[in-house]
Parts: structure tokens; C-alpha cells; sequence
């Protein structure tokens, strides 16, 4: 079954273009020309990943994605004509998964995508319900998945990245360089802040949620994924 996306862009030629490439690529594409419909499309849609222009009308991309992310859980790709660092932080912490530069090589838009779409929802092995336990908060790793007091919890793609790094290290400190290794398989390059961003984002998340999780900042050590305490 073919992945569905979701293509936001207030550009009609360029909108007409690029949905008719990516169905050439096998991908079901629905359209939207307006932020504040792609909302209501994004419901109706459930699409596998959004494609997603910062400049639109009604709604600019930033919004969007900062209104929809606590409910929809899928991969964002958020395209931008500024090739500045400060733009793509915004995206990342309002959640976005990726970023692509406009004008983009409609063969590496694809790519991007099919990268994003590959960090899929497994389904869980029959009998298989939760890797960590942290009080009233589980995690399966392998199905992607979390529930707070056994109701299920929405995380993006990226956050569940982040997060299962953190589960997995649960009561380590992990620095910049190690968060990205095992995120990106680069290293960090003591000016890139993405990571920052990041984990700022998932711990406001995870206080806003009431889990009973926090990442707290050890200096000159990085980050520590751990429950928390009852003083807390």
C-alpha cells in the first residue's frame, strides 16, 4: 500500500508539480494551498508524512506544526527558501523531523522522504508490551510506541528518537557528541545547538504530559534521562 502524503504549499504551479512527480514516484499525494485547511485535512487525511512550506497563508508553517504536533504524530518535512540555521531550529522545535532548501532536486525531495518514511511504526512483536517502565510511563521501543497511566501518548518521530536514546540510557549522562552519534551518526561539532533544541523540546513535553520523567542538564557532563524523585 502506497504512503500517503500530504503536500502544503501555496505555490499552485509548483503544487501541481510537485504532487504529479511524487505520484510518478508511487506516493499518494492529497494537496493543500492554505495552513489553516491543511489542519482540518490533516484529520481527515492521516497522512504518513506531511511536506510542508514554511511562507503559507492562513497559518505559516511554524504555527502549523506547533498546533498539530501534540496529536499528530507522523514525519514532518518543512521546506524553506532561507538557508539559515536559525529557521531550521524554529522547525526542530516546533517539531519538525527534517529540513529541505527550496529550490530542491525534485529526486532528493524524494529521498528525503523515503528516509524520513524508512524510521517507520513497527508493529510489536506478538506478546511483546513494554521495554521501560518508568513509574506510570512505559515505552516499546520496538512498536514505537508510549502510554502514560495506560493511556497512549503521541510522540513525533524525532522526540521518539530522542527519547528511546534517553530510555535506553536511563541513569547515564549522555553529551552532545553522544546524542548525535547515536541519533545521526556524525559528531558534534561544538557549535551545532540542534540537539539543545531538541532535548529542550521532549523535556517541556514530557512535563507538560505530567510524566514521571525529567532530563536534567549535569554540568560539564550533558544530559540525564531519570524518574523523578517525590520532592519533585
Amino acid at each position: 500500500m502506497p504512503d500517503t502524503l500530504l503536500l502544503i504549499e501555496d505555490d499552485l504551479p509548483l503544487a501541481a508539480l510537485t504532487a504529479e512527480f511524487l505520484r510518478s514516484e508511487n506516493f499518494e499525494v492529497a494537496i493543500a494551498h492554505r495552513g489553516d485547511v491543511a489542519v482540518k485535512m490533516i484529520d481527515a487525511v492521516r497522512p504518513d508524512l506531511l511536506v510542508m512550506d514554511v511562507m503559507l497563508p492562513g497559518m505559516d508553517g511554524f504555527s502549523l506544526c506547533r498546533e498539530i504536533r501534540s496529536s499528530y504524530s507522523g514525519r514532518i518535512l518543512m521546506m524553506t527558501a532561507l538557508d539559515e540555521d536559525v529557521e531550521q531550529l524554529m522547525g526542530f522545535h516546533v517539531g519538525a523531523d527534517d529540513f529541505v532548501v527550496k529550490p530542491i532536486d525534485p529526486l532528493l525531495l524524494v529521498a528525503r522522504i523515503r528516509a524520513l518514511l524508512r524510521r517507520d511504526i513497527r508493529r510489536p512483536k506478538p506478546g511483546r508490551v513494554f521495554d521501560h517502565a518508568f513509574g506510570r510511563f512505559r515505552l516499546d521501543l520496538h512498536a514505537r510506541r508510549a502510554w502514560l497511566d495506560d493511556k497512549a501518548v503521541a510522540f513525533s518521530v524525532a522526540e521518539f528518537d530522542l527519547l528511546s536514546i534517553f530510555a535506553r540510557h536511563a541513569g547515564t549522562p549522555l553529551n552532545r557528541d553522544q546524542l548525535l552519534q547515536n541519533l545521526r551518526g556524525v559528531e558534534y561539532d561544538g557549535l551545532n545547538r540542534s540537539i539543545d533544541m531538541r532535548v529542550s523540546r521532549l523535556r517541556k513535553k514530557l512535563a507538560n504530559l505530567h510524566c514521571p520523567v525529567t532530563i536534567r542538564t549535569i554540568t560539564t557532563h550533558g544530559y540525564l534521562f531519570a524518574e523523578m524523585s517525590g520532592e519533585e
